[in-house]
């Protein structure tokens, strides 16, 4: 989902900047003299203010082995926050993705909030089950990251 966005960013901006400078060349002559300058309007859209990325509001608070009483002796646990920082209560689903040391995927989990409201937190932790790790072993795992979060309106 981000890579889209982070592509329509770019593409978007490309397209500005090659309407900029559309609208700076003119085949217009040139005149000297006494001639009223002319009015001219942009045809660009206003700018418009876009709303902050959902992989903003999730955040791994820490992450590694640990005794947990719900995850058992030696699980690698992962503890996490999700804010909404929009302006109106939202479900997430967030997906982790459990890396080896050479940051190789070795499987994903997903965390989610319902109906959290605008600028509440949601806090939890979890840890892989056996049959999400499947390009590797639990014990493999050295690192977790964010891999794609999806915001919908409550």
């Amino acid at each position: 989902m981000h890579i889209h966005f982070k592509a329509a960013v770019v593409a978007a901006c490309g397209l500005g900047a090659a309407l900029a400078l559309a609208a700076c060349s003119s085949s217009t002559p040139a005149t000297t003299g006494d001639a009223a300058p002319r009015k001219t309007t942009s045809s660009l859209p206003a700018p418009v203010k876009e709303a902050p990325a959902a992989s903003a509001d999730v955040r791994i608070v820490k992450s590694g082995v640990e005794n947990h009483p719900t995850w058992g002796p030696g699980a690698y646990v992962v503890h996490y926050e999700i804010t909404n920082h929009g302006r109106s209560a939202a479900g997430y689903f967030a997906q982790l993705e459990f890396l080896d040391a050479d940051k190789d995927v070795l499987g994903t989990t997903g965390i989610t909030a319902d109906k959290l409201g605008a600028g509440k937190t949601s806090t939890g932790d979890t840890a892989p089950l056996d049959v999400e790790i499947r390009n590797g072993k639990m014990t493999d795992i050295r690192s977790v990251r964010v891999s794609e979060v999806d915001r919908t309106a409550s």
